[in-house]
This record gives C-alpha cells, structure tokens and sequence, in this order.
C-alpha cells in the first residue's frame, strides 16, 4: 500500500509506492537504457547485474501489466516480478534481529500470461497487511498480529491462473507445495472486487485456502481509501480470518494516514489493533507505526525505515519498542 504530489493520489499508485512499484502501467516494452559504458563506473557496478537478472527474468515475458495492489505485495501482480527483502530489527533491549525475503511471480508467456509460477516464503505473507507484516518482522512471531497463524517460515512453489473476471470480481487459483522433503501440499482461491462510492475507493477481496497439514482458512479483507488533497491520503482496513485449527477469527482494524510529498518518498502513520474473535484469549495487540519509503536508487532500489510501538494484552500493555531497516530489491523488465 503513489502518485506525483501535483496530482491526487490513485489508491493503486499509493499501494504500489509502498510497495516499491511506483511505475505505471506500460503496455508496451520499456525505452532503450542508454548504455553502460556512458555511465559513471559507480553506477555501471550496479547496473549491469541487476540488468542481466532482470532481462533473464522476462527473457520470455515482454508483457508489462500493472500491479493490482494489496499494500507491500506483489502477489497479485499480472507481470513477471522477482522481490527481495532483506531487514534487520533494533529492539529496545539492544537485541538485533535480521531475515532475507524471497517473492517471485514469473509469467508464462506460452499460456497468454494467464499461468504463473509462484515462489513465496510462508503461504500467508501473500495475504497479510503491512501491518502484520512488520509486527511479524519486529517479533519474529506473526502471532503477535495473528494469534491463531502458524509459524510458517518455509519456502512454496505454486502454479497460479487468472482465472476469470466475473460481475467485476477478478477470480484468480493457486495450487503449489511447501519445498521440504516432506511433501505439504496447499490449494488458495482469490476474489478482489474493486470499485468506487463517492470519493471513496473500495477494495474487497477473499481468499480461501486449504493446505493439507493446517486445514482450511479463509481471509476476509475490505480497504477504503480517500484522497485528502494532492499529497494526503486517508485509508482504513478490516480484516478477518478464520482458521480450522482455532475455530475463531483473527481480527484486525488499521488506520492509516498516507503522505508523499514528493514522487520518491512515501509515508504511512498508522494505528492497528488486533484480536481473536474468543472472549476469553488475552491476545489483544494494538500498534503504533510510522513507515518511511524512499527510492534511493533508480525506481528498483527502496530503504524502508519503520519505527513501531507494540502494546500486547499479555504484557500488561507495557510499552514495547522496535526500530525496523528494509531494503528491498526489484527484479522485472519494467525495472530496466
């Protein structure tokens, strides 16, 4: 989960600055780049691996698309698209966590991009909000923000089809296996419907799915935004999901206030609160967040700065601090 700041923000463009895919739609192959040897030394260093990669990425998938948008995902995205995250986590006790993060949707251009493979760390990182995401980056634990969600840090293989758009809804299907030498596999069905009310964008989507050693799932999500002025946003989410392992839903509120001020930088103050659906679970979690993006080198390269504050229920709601550093990767030909 962004446009120029002279003009009003579209919420998909939002979505897709915070997600590090700020480029809009292009139906056709991008411009030449001028070449290497013209370029400094400097940036000759970083452009000719990434270039290689990229181009080797859509060597037979020319076909540029937009991304649809979930916030920080690229799930959903109808191009070929490899993104890798890598973060370190400052805790208030001096405690210093890091992870790498792997996402690649590569397009099969033989099947008119309507079949692509999937590669994912954790089935459920495809349909978290950013919220979830870094409470899970700063606790290790996507408990913190899902009770009831599995510590799930395996890689998946998929294959995922388009499937149709039916009434306005976009009907999408996925069915892969988690990569270890015991074979776990999973089946995900997507809906996203979206459409306007008013100055309101609205954004629906439903996400069913079964994976043989946890049962069956399913993500409810609805997503508002309204556009303040040519550089405000003001956004809210819900969420629900429920899980046969829990027999309860896990539920999530987020307020989010979104300012660009300029077409590189992106930042989100946000206010979160979660809680099983069961009464008598002592889960609740509220957060404070402020996400900071910045395009620090080309439209491929991000630094993502995120100072958070947890209050958990089972803590007494003492006060719990993190400072969070991303940088983050964008592979694909509309990156050359």
């Amino acid at each position: 989960m962004a446009a120029y700041a002279q003009a009003v923000l579209d919420p998909q463009e939002q979505e897709q600055i915070q997600d590090g895919l700020s480029a809009p739609e292009q139906k056709e192959a991008p411009p030449p780049t001028p070449e290497n040897s013209e370029a400094p030394f400097g940036e000759r260093l970083l452009d000719v691996p990434h270039e290689f990669l990229s181009r080797r990425l859509e060597e037979y998938s020319r076909k540029l698309d937009s991304f649809l948008g979930d916030p920080n995902r690229a799930y959903d995205s109808t191009g070929s698209t490899l993104q890798i995250r890598d973060h370190v986590t400052y805790l208030k006790d001096g405690q210093r966590e890091g992870k790498l993060e792997v996402h690649a949707n590569i397009s099969l251009p033989n099947t008119q991009n309507r079949l692509k493979l999937i590669f994912q760390r954790g089935l459920e990182a495809a349909t978290e909000t950013a919220a979830e995401r870094d409470i899970r980056n700063s606790t290790g634990s996507a408990q913190v923000a899902a009770p009831g969600a599995p510590q799930d840090t395996s890689y998946y293989l998929g294959l995922k089809t388009l499937a149709a758009q039916l009434f306005g809804v976009a009907l999408s299907a996925e069915a892969g296996a988690r990569m270890t030498r015991s074979i776990d596999p999973y089946v995900r069905v997507r809906a996203v419907r979206e459409f306007d009310f008013s100055q309101w964008r609205i954004r629906a989507s439903e996400t069913p799915l079964w994976k043989r050693s946890e049962g069956s799932s399913a993500a409810s999500e609805l997503d508002v935004i309204r556009p303040l002025d040519a550089q405000w946003q003001l956004g809210f989410t819900s969420k629900a999901t429920w899980r046969s392992t829990t027999d309860y839903f896990d539920l999530a509120q987020i307020a989010a206030l979104y300012y660009t001020p300029d077409k590189r930088t992106a930042t989100t103050f946000e206010l979160g609160a979660f809680a099983p659906s069961d009464p008598h679970l002592d889960l609740t979690v509220y957060s404070v967040t402020v996400r900071v993006r910045r395009q620090i080198y080309r439209d491929w390269l991000y630094l993502e700065v995120t100072p958070q504050i947890l209050y958990q229920e089972a803590n007494g709601y003492s006060a719990t601090r993190s400072l969070m550093l991303q940088l983050e990767m964008l592979f694909g030909d509309r990156y050359l």
